[in-house]
């Protein structure tokens, strides 16, 4: 059996990777060589080789990169002169696979080993540093003769009399002091024919040089035809990859075809974003009245279900309509419990918005942050007072103002008038001004107009805190554009 392609197609850290060991080339050694720096992986294609040959071990040390369910080894093996493809996959039974995937008996490998079993095949054709060290501590640890314990502690095998038996007679039959003839002797005699041979044979040295330019030539169309071969199976492997990503391809183009379609949808607006905690908000909200509704539904629909038929109570008119007037309250007022549940916690969610506003989110006792009867009345006397004082004043602007625009009317009257009767017209138009004038309320409609406008700044304040963050002034609000219809949808 010869190997002339491994594939560690997902084993250890390897994905996709070959090791290509070329064709037999005649009269030329059919050995290879792997080195590489530590941690390169020759341990792990060593360990693929025989997990290939005899199936991965249910606790395998090389899933740290690929599961259990995704480990795949392949190889191009030459069995009794014939290729064949063969793959290895993690599974209890049927783990070997052959072309098109189908599983295959493992008679084919263990007939070409000649049924030798994995710790066999190890200890004897897969040596590494760890065997070595521990055949050696074996040869220190045991007694007799050194050839025998290294060889058991190479191979594992003991009592190799018989086997030391048969080589001496083999040696025997090689060479025998003072036997007439023996294989050595028949080999001395056809070296000396040999050798005439070759002197008879010898090249010259100028066919020598051609030879080697031959050779050099050779060798370089060699190397040349390897890094072509190469080349091309990085371009197939490159192929398949492609080959691989072609139905993905077709699905990010059906894609991005979806998306071209959706160009001209616009863009949500940045808004959005902070309105969608109140929407996920009102969310829960709503589902929570929804549930509440469906409890109510089955309580009710429990009830109806209770409710029996009393031939006895029908007959007590009056008696069963104040039962039934109670009933009616008594359900009113279950109905209406979810309802002041609900309101209950709305009252709750604004406390705690005021709370926030006050920068005191965090109090448990909303009502301590209330202020005393003595405290509340000072301060609202202070306001009348200045609400007042204001308004006294206000109002004393507006009738200095209506006073002035009075009295030039009035100039105007008495200047068109005659000297004689202009005074006497004038004093009596003036008296008659100032008597309405001190008979209208116009102060306290402003003192009452004042405290009005109090409370309205108050709600005017609440309104703006709850428009935050659009606005934190009127003037701010008013320069907003309003979006369209069309924007909102």
């Amino acid at each position: 059996m010869r190997i002339n392609r491994l594939d560690l197609t997902r084993y250890g850290k390897f994905t996709d990777k070959h090791i290509d060991f070329g064709p037999v080339e005649p009269g030329r050694p059919d050995l290879h060589i792997i080195y590489g720096p530590n941690e390169a992986g020759k341990s792990t294609a060593l360990s693929a080789f025989l997990d290939l040959l005899f199936g991965i071990e249910s606790r395998s040390r090389y899933d740290f990169l690929h599961p259990y369910s995704t480990m795949r080894i392949g190889a191009a093996l030459e069995i009794g002169g014939v290729a064949r493809e063969l793959v290895r996959i993690k599974k209890p039974q049927n783990s070997l696979l052959g072309p098109g995937d189908q599983p295959i008996g493992e008679h084919l490998i263990l007939g070409e080993l000649g049924g030798v079993e994995r710790d066999v095949y190890c200890a004897m054709f897969s040596l590494d540093d760890d065997t070595l060290e521990e055949g050696g501590e074996s040869i220190l640890a045991s007694k007799g003769d050194l050839g025998q314990l290294l060889f058991s502690a190479s191979t594992g095998l003991a009592a190799l009399s018989q086997t030391l038996v048969e080589l001496r007679s083999q040696a025997d039959g090689l060479f025998k002091l003072r036997a007439r003839s023996s294989e050595i002797g028949d080999l001395k005699s056809r070296l000396s024919d040999l050798k005439e041979r070759k002197e008879q044979i010898d090249t010259l040295a100028t066919h020598y040089r051609q030879m080697v330019e031959t050779k050099e030539r050779s060798l370089a169309y060699y190397d040349e035809a390897m890094a072509d071969r190469t080349g091309t199976h990085l371009r197939l492997d490159e192929i398949k990859n492609l080959l691989t990503a072609l139905p993905r391809l077709a699905e990010l183009r059906d894609i991005r075809d979806s998306l071209a379609e959706l160009l001209d949808v616009p863009e949500a607006p940045p808004s959005w974003a902070n309105e969608l905690p109140a929407l996920r908000q009102q969310d829960i909200e709503l589902a929570v009245k929804r549930e509440t509704a469906k409890a109510s539904m089955a309580e009710l629909e429990k009830g109806l279900k209770a409710i029996a038929v009393d031939e006895i109570a029908l007959t007590v008119g009056q008696r069963m309509a104040a039962i039934g007037e109670l009933h009616a309250r008594y359900v009113t007022a279950e109905r209406d419990l979810p309802d002041r549940r609900l309101q209950l916690t709305e009252v709750d969610r604004e406390i705690a918005n005021i709370l926030r506003l006050l920068e005191r989110p965090e109090e448990d006792e909303p009502s301590s942050l209330m202020l005393g009867s003595r405290i509340s009345g000072s301060i609202r006397d202070l306001v009348e007072r200045r609400s007042g004082i204001d308004a006294t004043l206000q109002n004393a602007k507006l009738e200095a103002k209506e006073a002035n625009r009075r009295l030039i009317e009035l100039q105007s009257k008495l200047s068109s008038e005659t000297a004689a009767s202009t005074n006497g017209k004038a004093i009596a138009a003036l008296a008659r001004e100032l008597s309405a004038l001190r008979e209208n309320d116009h102060a306290s409609r402003r003192r009452v107009a004042e405290r009005s406008r109090v409370d309205l700044l108050e709600i005017l304040a609440q309104q703006m805190s709850e428009l935050r963050p659009w606005g934190e002034s009127l003037d701010q609000v008013r320069q907003m554009r309003v979006p369209a219809p069309s924007e909102l949808e």
